[in-house]
């Protein structure tokens, strides 16, 4: 890894090309802060999430070893597994492609993301393992042919939340589950659905054995309770600013809050619901974008949508809301929708503007955007 961070350039900054080669010139570069040179990194992940500010998550080699050593007592990763992989390089490999080396499988990868592109790779190589995202899933199940996916043991679902009728649809296709995972870049995969997909459709299953979780109940979230989570393979640092794992969970007695909200069932399955930096307070009301998010959805013009809370100065907050419309469908009015949504949802849960929009902001990662500074 370099020892020094290259600064954006400016846009006047020329590019040289020579030999068939780009050079961009950079003017200056940035010091690693002090204490850097003490953690044996391997690499950096700077990712505002859905909401925040871009921290610079530091993970160590030792780190990186711990967390794959422990997604792997319940994945079960070997020599024998062909593993389908449609995600970021830039923000998984040290996460994932490192995982599947380390265990001696082969990685797969598609010349596209084209749904009938997947499915030809997973069937002409025997996958035993699809890696991917909740919209990877949804194009396989647009694009299905007759081919069947008899070898694979996995389908991982990860980087944002399944929709059930995804998960449904999938499994008519292909009569496979898919298996929900609770990935965080600051800890791992903590939590892996390979137990029970089926019935326990929604979670993202049971707590993994190097893992301990504590709940604490989260004031206007009803029955639902903030998440904590300790154990191996947690991050070193923030980068910016400059803070080391020991400051990180002392706040929280040696726990790191996930920001996440949800429940576990009696059977030890656990269910996210939403991020507390989501929720929207309408008045001193609050409820998750999600729940809004699922009955537009369920409008038969609307394929995706995004909702989000905007500034409101009599009310605190309102809900906006940004739409996806289906393929030959034609837009419908506000009004139409206000109707739609007064059927399932309480009045200050109905957005109160309606944006249609090509597609729907997310991160590199392949999370929902919902800061309406970054949506404008």
């Amino acid at each position: 890894m370099s020892s020094s961070i290259a600064l954006p350039l400016q846009k006047s900054d020329p590019l040289v090309f020579t030999e068939g080669k780009v050079f961009i010139p950079v003017e200056r570069f940035r010091e690693h802060p002090d204490g850097f040179a003490d953690i044996n990194s391997a690499f950096i992940r700077f990712t505002s999430g859905t909401t925040g500010d871009a921290k610079g998550v530091v993970l160590s080699h030792e780190t990186i070893y711990e967390r794959i050593h422990a997604a792997n007592k319940a994945l079960q990763i070997g020599p024998d597994d062909r593993i389908v992989w449609m995600l970021s390089m830039a923000y998984h490999f040290a996460v994932s492609i490192v995982a599947y080396l380390s265990f001696g499988a082969t990685i797969i990868l598609c010349k596209n993301y084209f749904g009938s592109t997947v499915i030809k790779a997973a069937s002409d190589h025997k996958a035993t393992i699809l890696y991917a995202a909740p919209t990877h899933y949804e194009l396989m199940t647009h694009a299905r042919g007759t081919e069947s996916l008899p070898d694979l043991r996995f389908a991982i679902a990860t980087t944002t939340t399944l929709r059930s009728e995804v998960a449904d649809t999938f499994y008519n296709c292909f009569g496979k589950p898919l298996n929900e995972t609770y990935g965080i870049i600051e800890i791992g995969l903590p939590f892996i659905n390979v137990g029970n997909p089926l019935e326990k459709k929604g979670s993202v299953g049971r707590l993994l054995p190097d893992y301990e979780m504590r709940t604490k109940k989260f004031a206007g979230a009803n029955d639902l309770q903030e998440i904590f989570i300790r154990g191996v393979g947690l991050l070193d640092a923030y980068y910016e600013p400059w803070t080391v794992r020991e400051q990180i969970l002392e706040k929280n007695g040696g726990w790191f809050s996930s920001g996440d909200l949800g429940y576990v069932d009696d059977e030890g399955y656990l269910y996210i619901r939403g991020r507390s930096k989501e929720m929207i307070s309408v008045g001193g009301m609050k409820f998750f974008p999600q729940e809004a998010e699922a009955v537009l959805e369920l409008h038969p013009a609307v394929r995706e949508a995004c909702v989000f809370g905007c500034g409101d100065t009599r009310r605190g907050e309102v809900p906006h809301a940004h739409l996806v419309i289906k393929e030959n469908a034609s837009r419908p009015s506000q009004e139409e929708l206000n109707v739609f949504c007064s059927r399932h949802l309480a009045v200050y849960k109905i957005p109160e503007q309606y944006i249609f929009v090509d597609t729907l902001a997310r991160t590199a990662s392949g999370k929902l955007i919902r800061n309406p500074l970054k949506l404008s």
